[in-house]
């Protein structure tokens, strides 16, 4: 049996980690699984996030989210497209002031490493084109960072490292909390698609790297296709970099369920991503799915009790 290093868990009680998927405003249904889980007295022991699943994690062990799913319910449309302003650097076509001072009353001021449960958060380094598990620092800044949409907000920067959205590699990081000590991996997934670029979009990409590649064996040299506001991080220098990202990413974690012990899947996949309207809804479709999935954890549990 794996060293307990949690003291919140008992000893001889296996370790339970959550993975969390992205999915904009359908993270709502994030709510809805946790609560049950907690209701039920499942014990989370580690939580690794991605995007939006990172506030709704950060939020949970910060102890606000109650007070967060009261607020996101009760959120007007007035309200929350007043969050959003044009952004005045060129990084970003959004800024991130507004929201992140609302985010902000959710998330304790607290570094990751102290979180109760054990907190990861997801981004990808623009830099070096690999995907970052930040599990130490701040929970705000970490949480901006993997949410940080390329194009929509600006990139943060950690450290020598350019971070943005997690989620243009990572689908739900279960091989990551896994790493992290969990004995029992439960999944939770409520994206709509693998990837946050369409098929179509990741086509005109991967026919432009093509025709750029020609041209330079043709003529050795390409100013027409690498305009000199790729350097500073131009919007569209981070979209072409986040589009190469995605398609050179390893697609062996599309396919998460087997790393998996429990899938949970909110019947919300077929919600738009903002989805104000039905956020009440795809709440109870959280919370139903996570009901479902109790006789399997609680089984799961058991056997680990025994097998100790």
């Amino acid at each position: 049996m794996p060293e307990n290093n949690n003291p919140a868990l008992p000893a001889g009680k296996p370790k339970i980690g959550l993975a969390l998927s992205g999915g904009s405003g359908r993270a709502i249904a994030h709510v809805g699984v946790l609560e049950v889980l907690k209701e039920n007295n499942i014990p989370i022991d580690y939580i690794c996030a991605v995007s939006s699943g990172a506030v709704i994690a950060g939020s949970f062990a910060s102890g606000t989210l109650e007070q967060f799913r009261k607020d996101w319910l009760g959120m007007d449309k007035g309200f929350f497209y007043g969050l959003f302003e044009l952004n005045t650097n060129r990084r970003g076509m959004l800024s991130t002031e507004k929201i992140e001072a609302w985010s902000n009353k959710y998330l304790s001021q607290m570094n990751l490493e102290e979180s109760i449960p054990r907190l990861s958060f997801m981004a990808v380094d623009l830099n070096s084109k690999q995907l970052c598990m930040l599990s130490m620092g701040d929970i705000r800044k970490a949480a901006r960072a993997s949410c940080a949409v390329p194009g929509l907000f600006e990139p943060v920067a950690w450290g020598n490292k350019l971070l943005a959205d997690g989620g243009l590699i990572s689908v739900v990081p279960v091989k990551e909390v896994r790493e992290m000590g969990a004995d029992i991996v439960i999944g939770v997934d409520i994206l709509s698609r693998t990837h946050m670029f369409t098929k179509r979009t990741l086509y005109f990409r991967k026919g432009y790297q093509r025709l750029k590649t020609m041209v330079a064996n043709s003529i050795g040299k390409v100013y027409a296709f690498d305009p000199p506001a790729q350097k500073n991080h131009s919007v569209f220098s981070i979209l072409g970099q986040a589009m190469d990202i995605v398609i050179g990413a390893d697609k062996r974690d599309e396919d998460y369920a087997p790393h998996c012990d429990v899938v949970i899947s909110p019947e919300v996949k077929h919600f738009d991503k903002l989805g104000l309207g039905k956020s009440q809804k795809m709440y109870e479709e959280g919370r139903h799915a996570a009901r479902e999935a109790l006789p399997l954890i609680r089984t799961l549990i058991k056997q680990k009790q025994n097998n100790s």
